[in-house]
C-alpha cells in the first residue's frame, strides 16, 4: 500500500485584507512501514485575488532545496509579518541528496523576502503529528510553537522559550485558541488527560 498526496498543511489569510492569502503545501508519500515527508510538491504559494489565482514563492531567503511539511501564522497587529514554520532535512541527506537545515523562517514585508530565524528543532518535532504556529493578537514578535513541547518567542523567533508547568500542562500539543481581546487566556489542546 502506497498513498501519495500533495495538499494544504496550514492555510492563512491577512487580517486586514481578505484578499491576501497564504498556503502551505504538503508532498506526503505514506507507505504502511512508514512515510516520507517532502518534495517537489511541499511549498509556500500566495494568491493576492482570494484564491481565484495563486504564485508559488520561491528564493529571497526560503529554502532552495525541497522540503516537508509549512505552518504559516500572519500577525494579526502587522500583517507584514509572516511566519514560516518549515520541515527540513536538518542538513543529513535523504535519497543520497542535500537538504536544508532551518526550522523557522520570518518574512516582514508581507512574503517577498524572508529570513531564517531559528534552528530550534524543539519548535517542530514529529510533523505528521503536528507543527503549528500561532502569533499574539497583540504583539507581532510573539509566537507560540506546538508539537510535543509547547513553546513561545518574545522577540519573533530569534530565541525560544520552552514553557513548563503550568503553561504546559502536558505535551503532544495539537492545537491552541488564543483570545483576541484578552491575549492573556488561551486554550492549549493536548493528548493529556484531566484528573
Amino acid at each position: 500500500f502506497v498513498d501519495e498526496i500533495t495538499g494544504a498543511s496550514s492555510l492563512v489569510m491577512d487580517p486586514n485584507n481578505p484578499r491576501i492569502l497564504f498556503a502551505g503545501t504538503w508532498q506526503l508519500e505514506i507507505h504502511t512501514w512508514g512515510r516520507e515527508s517532502g518534495g517537489p510538491g511541499s511549498g509556500i504559494f500566495t494568491s493576492r485575488d482570494g484564491g481565484d489565482t495563486w504564485t508559488r514563492i520561491t528564493g529571497n531567503g526560503l529554502p532552495e532545496l525541497p522540503f516537508g511539511k509549512v505552518a504559516l501564522a500572519i500577525a494579526p497587529t502587522n500583517s507584514n509579518r509572516i511566519y514560516a514554520l518549515i520541515e527540513t532535512g536538518d542538513g543529513v541527506p535523504w535519497h543520497d541528496q542535500d537538504t536544508e537545515s532551518g526550522e523557522l523562517w520570518r518574512s516582514d514585508d508581507g512574503g517577498e523576502n524572508w529570513t531564517l530565524v531559528s534552528h530550534d528543532r524543539q519548535l517542530a518535532g514529529r510533523t505528521h503529528y503536528y507543527s503549528r504556529v500561532e502569533v499574539a493578537p497583540d504583539n507581532e514578535h510573539e509566537a507560540f510553537f506546538l508539537s510535543a513541547s509547547f513553546s513561545r518567542t518574545l522577540d519573533g523567533g530569534v530565541t525560544t522559550i520552552d514553557s513548563q508547568g503550568r503553561a504546559s500542562p502536558w505535551g503532544d500539543n495539537h492545537d491552541i485558541w488564543i483570545d483576541p481581546l484578552a491575549p492573556d487566556r488561551m486554550a492549549v489542546a493536548n493528548d493529556g488527560a484531566w484528573t
